[in-house]
């Protein structure tokens, strides 16, 4: 299928140039069919909740092959999966101790735009914290996660759930705000 001008147009605004035959060849996958309505318009919704990143681009079109409808409506309503990040007691960790995340790391995560909020819980309970990671899947955020010191040994591990809410998640935190260790 031959994408319109407005479609081309928002790939090589939203993607580098090594990825734009790619997409266009997924977008072109969607709108073959006679069944399969309003190309132009699922191709640009599917841009829009791309996040820019091709992955999605194949997921989305393959969402739309099945119905286009809840295309439609993920556009119009959308929501985001993000990882909520239980810090606790690892196997090889002392309870009561004062182990935290290195710094580092979590200025890495923020630079990087992987978490939205973290901090400490300081009740002495085997829970030490809760992060609200803007990771993809749940390998991404272990993958990110396992190269803090303090969970690659063992003292500290992360338990991981899924959690949906609207995209676009904000919390009203200053702008330099980090989780510091007590």
């Amino acid at each position: 299928m031959q994408l319109s001008p407005k479609v081309t147009a928002c790939i090589d605004r939203y993607f580098p140039e090594d990825e734009r035959e790619e997409v266009a060849g997924l977008l072109a996958e969607y709108g073959e069919g006679s069944s399969e309505q309003g190309a132009e318009r699922i191709h640009l919704l599917i841009l829009r909740m791309s996040r820019r990143q091709v992955s999605r681009v194949r997921s989305l079109v393959e969402a739309a092959r099945r119905d286009y409808r809840d295309v439609v409506l993920w556009a119009m309503q959308p929501v985001r999966t993000y990882y909520a990040g239980l810090l606790r007691t690892g196997p090889n960790g002392t309870p009561g101790d004062k182990e935290t995340l290195r710094l580092a790391s979590l200025e890495r995560w923020k630079k990087a735009g992987a978490v939205v909020i973290g901090g400490l819980i300081l009740d002495g309970s085997d829970l030490r914290g809760l992060y609200i990671f803007t990771v993809d899947s749940l390998a991404e955020a272990e993958a990110l996660v396992e190269t803090d010191p303090a969970i690659a040994s063992g003292r500290l591990r992360f338990e991981f759930h899924p959690w949906t809410t609207a995209d676009g998640l904000q919390v009203g935190v200053p702008k330099d705000f980090l989780d510091v260790g007590i």
